[in-house]
């Protein structure tokens, strides 16, 4: 009774219903209640700290033992619940990035989840937090809730100086002092809980952060061999049209010099190099990509389809497997450049990597419905046996590539019927530079 006795002011909330302080005979304080206001033993048990003893060591120390969330929010529940009576407590973090808050707890009272993100919205939890002090908010969700008497009591949470959550907890009580025992208790638990979460929750991210560095630098490492690659290949083309120029010309000398050769042999060697020199020369168009701003022009998805299924012709043919082009007639041009419409192809084609030794088929479809040229890709091959990073990284590649387009791309995998990939053009976009 010391406490209240010397702290009469500061619990005046309280005081209110008590009659008065008594100092019986042995000299020690009595409390005479009211009996039209009386004070509940919680009530007092907040005042006078209770019994309640907290040992932080062992809980510190079971709460750094767990990795897993919801028993730390079990334990970190527990702790709170032993010092005051709460019917529902739960902890919110802070997205400043968004503006949200959002439970930490993935069973959170969707009521208590709603009356968090609209005093957010409203400005409360700002005005809570430059306060730094605990408040009790009228619990006012609906017409049963005002009935209740319930409030809703809102903690800050601060972390390296900056607002980062909140916590709230339902409960009868009107007043919780900041130098109350309960309260710096409540306090202590809910800072090491939060600081858990929150190393938790940074190392998670710091080993995501780590498995893209490494697949970034993987596929930086495969762009530089296959930039490579184009270079060798682009000075190898160069190389072989020399010496198809001196077959031409050695045939017609040929022929010029012996009018009794046979016509159809001449006509037979120059049609074959011509074919090797258009393979050489859709190959070159292929993999020249200079342009540092390519330029927007309208482009017909089938013919860049068409290209693109002449330069994979042959490694399908090697690999046994089947490629089926179903390409529908007059379908309206698209604003892009080829070069863009080749990367979106080849990227989705190596995606899946079809070609490995194992035959099977696939189909290329073009489309056009509601205004927008739709193209799908079906692979008998899944991309399921490729790593959670390589399936990602290489669907992040493709959704830029979309963007660009002001397009999307779906993915459809099916261990037993495969992989299906469906890119979506709308006719009607944004001209860009």
């Amino acid at each position: 009774m010391r406490l209240l006795k010397e702290n009469k002011q500061q619990y005046l909330p309280f005081l209110s219903s008590l009659e008065q302080l008594e100092k019986g005979s042995n000299g020690k304080y009595k409390i005479k209640v009211n009996a039209k206001l009386p004070v509940s033993q919680e009530q007092i048990n907040v005042i006078s700290g209770g019994n309640v003893k907290l040992d932080l060591l062992t809980f510190s120390e079971k709460l750094n033992s767990l990795t897993d969330l919801k028993e730390i929010i079990a334990v970190f529940k527990y702790e709170a619940n032993r010092l005051s009576f709460f019917s529902d407590l739960e902890i919110f973090s802070l997205n400043d990035k968004v503006n949200e808050c959002e439970p930490l707890n993935n069973n959170c009272n969707p009521k208590l989840t709603y009356f968090i993100k609209n005093y957010l919205k409203n400005g409360i939890l700002d005005w809570v937090a430059e306060s730094k002090n605990p408040k009790f908010l009228p619990w006012d969700v609906d017409t049963a809730a005002v009935k209740s008497g319930l409030r809703c009591l809102i903690i800050p949470i601060f972390s390296n100086n900056r607002f980062a959550g909140v916590l709230a907890a339902l409960t009868n009580l009107k007043f919780l002092s900041s130098d109350s025992f309960e309260y710096r208790s409540l306090v202590t638990i809910l800072n090491l809980t939060f600081a858990r979460w929150e190393f938790l929750s940074l190392k998670d991210e710091l080993n995501k952060t780590y498995n893209e560095y490494q697949t970034l630098q993987s596929k930086l490492f495969n762009d530089f061999k296959y930039a490579t690659i184009g270079e060798l290949t682009s000075k190898t083309i160069e190389e072989i049209g020399s010496p198809l120029q001196v077959i031409m010309s050695y045939t017609d000398l040929l022929q010029n010099e012996n009018p009794e050769l046979d016509g159809e042999t001449t006509d037979f060697i120059k049609t074959q190099v011509h074919n090797i020199k258009e393979i050489l020369d859709r190959l070159a168009n292929f993999i020249n990509n200079n342009d540092n701003k390519p330029k927007l022009y309208s482009c017909s998805i089938n013919n860049a389809i068409n290209d693109f299924y002449k330069v994979i012709e042959h490694s399908l043919h090697a690999d046994s497997y089947e490629c089926v082009l179903d390409l529908e007639d007059k379908i309206p041009s698209i604003l892009s450049n080829y070069n863009s419409l080749k990367q979106i192809l080849m990227n989705a084609f190596s995606l899946i990597n079809p070609l490995r030794g194992t035959g099977g088929g696939m189909i290329i479809q073009s489309r056009y419905s509601n205004e927008t040229v739709i193209v799908k890709m079906l692979f008998t091959d899944t991309i399921d046996s490729l790593s959670i990073e390589e399936k990602d990284f290489g669907l992040n590649i493709l959704t830029h590539l979309m963007d660009k387009h002001e397009g999307e791309v779906r993915i459809n995998s099916n261990s037993d019927r495969g992989t299906g990939l469906i890119f979506s053009f709308p006719l009607k976009r944004k001209i860009r530079d």
